[in-house]
Formats: C-alpha cells, structure tokens, sequence
C-alpha cells in the first residue's frame, strides 16, 4: 500500500508581535481523510509557506491578506484570511520538513 502525503488547505494565519509562534488553521487532508485542524508553527516556517503561496498564485499579494489588530497588551494581532480565490494548499513536507510543528486537533 503507497503511503499518503499530507497536506494542508489553509484557511486563515494568526500571530502576534514579539510571539515566535504562529497558528494556522486549515483543513488536512491525508488519503480519502480530511479533518480541520490549527498547526503551530515558528515565524521562519511561515515565510516559507509565504513563499510557497506567492509560487502558486501569480497575483498573490501578501499585505492586500493581512489586517492588524491592536491588543490589550501593547501588542498586535495580525491575521490573514484566504479565500477560495488563492490556492492555499501546501504539501507539508514541502514546507515543514526542517522543523518541527504542533498539530492540535480536536
């Protein structure tokens, strides 16, 4: 039996000024299987998936996705919505072989 890659539609990213981490949620797909899912990964993680997304959508324009929202704290939220326009799907490998990641799943 082949072996399933994973990958991942992504639907929206979140981070924080001064956080190293960043979540992603999204759909995983392994297989015929898919499930929701948030993955945690690190800020150099997130500028390859950046990289990825601009290699797949000619048109791909970063900051026309990402809004920023002060916090209580001093701190900003930033997050970016993708929408059904942009192809969001990444093979995991491709993106997150080098280092580790979360995966949360409920």
């Amino acid at each position: 039996m082949e072996a399933s890659i994973k990958k991942l539609e992504i639907t929206s990213i979140q981070f924080e000024s001064n956080d190293l981490e960043v979540l992603i949620k999204g759909k995983m797909s392994y297989g015929h299987l898919s499930h929701p899912t948030d993955i945690l990964v690190s800020q150099t993680q997130l500028n390859k998936i950046i990289n990825q997304l601009s290699k797949q959508n000619k048109n791909f324009e970063f900051d026309k996705f990402i809004t920023a929202e002060k916090m209580y704290d001093n701190e900003t939220l930033y997050t970016i919505l993708l929408d059904s326009d942009i192809n969001s799907s990444l093979y995991l490998h491709e993106i997150l072989n080098t280092q580790s990641y979360v995966e949360i799943c409920a």
